[in-house]
């Protein structure tokens, strides 16, 4: 009220008018520079090698502003979902040995309630983070998991693509299970209309971690997998190798003799 009578009503609006016309200018976004795109993910996946390298450890729904490839990732209700083979990429969680071809499982290893069944087209030994759950469409033999379901024609459609997946991993030098132990007779890998290789593709191999040793495929070895360790970090509209996530529980052992 003493404004009012010091100044007027008018100045006064005037007054107010010009100290909103300020605070919008400080507190609107700049307008210069390009727009940044959010890419969702879900679950654990690699780091580009451009925006970092390494693992991101977040297993929840999450957003980065790099895009994903369209061979080790499938698409989970909107959200990027990994499913090569995170060791190659440095992973040091706990880890599960699987044999060739075998079906995702998205949404049981998400707990998620929206069904969502995927497939791996990895050829030979190679590890996932998450286990099996027990299922008669896989056999756990020698630590290792066999996918001895019928696959379905989802599967059988994809393949000739998805094949080109083994061109990515081809090159990348990591320790790898080795199996030696003998498959199961319905093992997927021994049926003779998905034993056929699909043609190689020439693809550019993603960065390897840093201190990896390949494992020769004639070599019968026995892999101690170390203890992981703890990450901790902002998964939310950032790039790097960022994460929350503790991997636990004791490494496991696998015996192997060829891919």
């Amino acid at each position: 009220m003493q404004l009012v009578k010091r100044f007027g009503l008018p100045a006064l609006a005037a007054a107010v008018i010009a100290s909103l016309g300020v605070a919008s200018a400080l507190t609107a976004p700049a307008s210069a520079g390009p727009l940044i795109t959010q890419v969702h993910y879900v679950g654990i996946h690699p780091i580009p090698k451009s925006a970092g390298g390494g693992i991101c450890y977040i297993e929840g729904p999450h957003v980065h502003i790099y895009e994903a490839d369209k061979l080790q990732y499938r698409d989970h209700h909107g959200a990027h979902y990994f499913v090569g083979d995170p060791v190659a990429y440095g992973y040091d969680g706990k880890r599960y040995a699987y044999k060739g071809h075998h079906p995702i499982h998205v949404d049981m290893i998400l707990a998620d309630d929206q069904p969502d069944e995927e497939y791996c087209y990895i050829d030979g030994p190679h590890f996932h983070y998450y286990a099996q759950p027990e299922s008669p469409e896989f056999e756990l033999v020698g630590d290792a998991y066999f996918y001895v379901g019928e696959p379905p024609k989802e599967y059988v459609e994809a393949r000739p693509v998805m094949m080109k997946i083994n061109a990515v991993y081809t090159p990348i030098v990591y320790e790898r299970p080795v199996i030696t132990v003998q498959p199961p007779a319905a093992w997927i890998g021994l049926r003779a209309e998905f034993m056929a290789p699909a043609a190689a593709v020439a693809v550019e191999a993603p960065h390897a971690a840093a201190g990896v040793v390949v494992v020769p495929p004639s070599v019968t070895i026995r892999a101690a997998v170390p203890m992981p360790s703890v990450h901790i970090g902002v998964g939310i509209g950032v790039s790097a190798g960022v994460g929350v996530g503790v991997g636990a529980g004791a490494g496991v052992r696998v015996r192997h003799g060829h891919r």
